[in-house]
């Protein structure tokens, strides 16, 4: 009897010793960074509404899991950071934000918001990951668009954008501050193509 709660005393004690001081859990926010180039502003911004979808994304990153790869074609997930929510959300309100300061259009909606749209943007997120084959890796994102005229029933346009940002540190939380700063970029991007392929009204 006295042997058994030795053994119990040594094995709890052993479990504690073991343990040690646990990393935080971190949940980060996918906002943008303040623009790095000023997204000119239509002259004559055209009379047509845009809804946007909200974007869909590939299996893999449609989770709040911040995912990251330390070899090619290789994909794994951070263990103690996680997204707020799913990226595919915080792209769709960026881009809705980053075009409507642009004043392309008449009014910028998210589709579903009871808004009628005489054109309507989709969007899927391909990839969003923290390249880590290297210190500090880079925080990749790509993005695939189609503009259409749904009246028509055609499509007017369709682009992929991508962007390759340099993370600040060697772990999620560096690869956030990446993925903010490409997607600032990628908005831009889509914002000066849409002026150039919108319809005249």
């Amino acid at each position: 009897m006295k042997a058994g709660a030795l053994l119990f005393v040594a094995m709890l004690l052993a479990g504690c010793a073991g343990s040690g001081p646990r990393e935080p859990y971190r949940y980060y926010v996918l906002d943008t960074a303040a623009s790095s180039t000023q997204s000119a502003a239509a002259s004559a911004p055209s009379e047509a509404t845009l809804l946007v979808l909200p974007t869909v994304a590939a299996a893999f990153y449609g989770t709040q899991e911040i995912a990251y790869s330390k070899a090619e074609g290789v994909r794994a997930y951070y263990q103690f950071s996680s997204w707020t929510e799913p990226p595919d959300a915080a792209v769709t309100r960026a881009l809705v934000a980053r075009i409507d300061d642009a004043r392309l259009f008449r009014s910028v909606a998210i589709a579903g918001a009871g808004v009628r749209g005489t054109l309507l943007l989709s969007t899927q997120l391909l990839e969003i990951y923290h390249d880590a084959t290297s210190s500090p890796g880079t925080a990749k994102i790509v993005l695939a668009a189609e503009l259409r005229d749904p009246a028509k029933r055609t499509l007017i346009a369709r682009r992929s954008f991508s962007a390759a940002v340099p993370a600040t540190s060697f772990d999620a939380a560096g690869a956030v501050q990446g993925f903010r700063v490409g997607l600032a970029r990628i908005g831009d991007e889509m914002t000066a193509w849409l002026a150039s392929v919108v319809p005249a009204k």
